[in-house]
């Protein structure tokens, strides 16, 4: 009896509270000033015997008249590399860096939603890059210190770097270029013997006025055997030899007219049958940090700025 009657006491208890438990954090709202400061992506891939790693560098500002607009740019870097060292036509060297700067504009409305808009750009002079590029807009989704970016067709995911309310920086490249200072060319060929032909240029440009250069350059040439076979002339695998020239430049609307004056002849005994230089002429043109000239029977030559 006093059994049944615990029991039936302990069936007319109310139920035992729930234990606490810790509330859902509510969810995280943004505004666009959460994303202002400045922003990292990066990619890198390989494709048909070339390195490619694209980056971006993003910097948005707040705008003092509009709180939920934001301005800024970014800057595009592209840099291709041949992995079989095989120089790119395009600049004859074997890597190449393509780079613009992109104007743009964030913009949020009532609803939350966020909307990046490219809004112009500008490209870094090259001969390896056209100069052309497509301008979008994207949707932009924060989360925390990862900003991604869609489009119709694809998404990237920028992350957080600084939060400071800075302007967005200028262009990382000079408004103009001047021909003036020390230039280089290189290239490695085969000759007709099938011996293997290092060249290495360098040169060095002042100017005289607006519209007439001086110039001198260095040529030195390594010839080398490709089995380590001596070469006859030179009794030895290898031999080199260097050449000094001195010219005058002027100025023909937007290009140089380049005139080679005097040459200082290398001396070896694998030159005894060409002793002279031929003097030659090129017309030249600036794009950049690259000087590209093309010689008296078409052939090409692109200097580099040297570092």
């Amino acid at each position: 009896m006093r059994i049944v009657l615990v029991a039936a006491l302990a069936a007319c208890q109310p139920p035992a509270a729930p234990s606490p438990s810790r509330p859902a954090p509510p969810a995280r709202q943004y505004s666009v000033l959460d994303l202002v400061g400045t922003w990292q992506w990066m990619l890198r891939t390989d494709e048909a015997g070339t390195s490619r790693v694209e980056a971006e560098t993003w910097h948005l500002h707040a705008d003092p008249a509009r709180p939920t607009h934001l301005v800024g740019n970014y800057v595009r870097t592209v840099e291709v590399r041949s992995l079989d060292r095989v120089p790119f036509q395009c600049n004859q060297r074997p890597w190449y860096r393509q780079r613009a700067l992109y104007d743009i504009t964030l913009d949020g409305d009532a609803h939350g939603n966020l909307t990046v808009h490219e809004a112009g750009y500008t490209t870094e002079p090259s001969p390896c890059d056209h100069g052309f590029r497509h301008a979008g807009d994207y949707t932009a989704i924060p989360h925390g210190t990862r900003l991604q970016l869609r489009w119709a067709d694809g998404s990237q995911t920028l992350w957080k770097t600084a939060s400071a309310n800075e302007p967005p920086p200028a262009a990382p490249w000079p408004a103009t270029y001047d021909p003036a200072g020390a230039w280089r060319w290189d290239i490695t060929s085969y000759d007709d013997d099938g011996n293997i032909r290092d060249e290495t240029e360098w040169w060095q440009i002042t100017r005289r006025s607006d519209t007439r250069l001086d110039a001198t350059y260095r040529r030195r040439v390594t010839v080398r055997s490709p089995d380590g076979a001596p070469i006859a002339c030179a009794n030895a695998p290898s031999w080199t030899f260097d050449d000094a020239y001195v010219l005058d430049g002027q100025k023909e609307e937007e290009h140089w007219h380049l005139y080679e004056l005097a040459a200082e002849p290398g001396d070896h005994p694998c030159l005894r049958a060409t002793p002279k230089r031929n003097l030659d002429e090129a017309t030249a043109e600036q794009i950049g940090d690259f000087f590209v000239l093309e010689w008296r029977g078409k052939r090409r030559e692109i200097l580099y700025r040297a570092e």
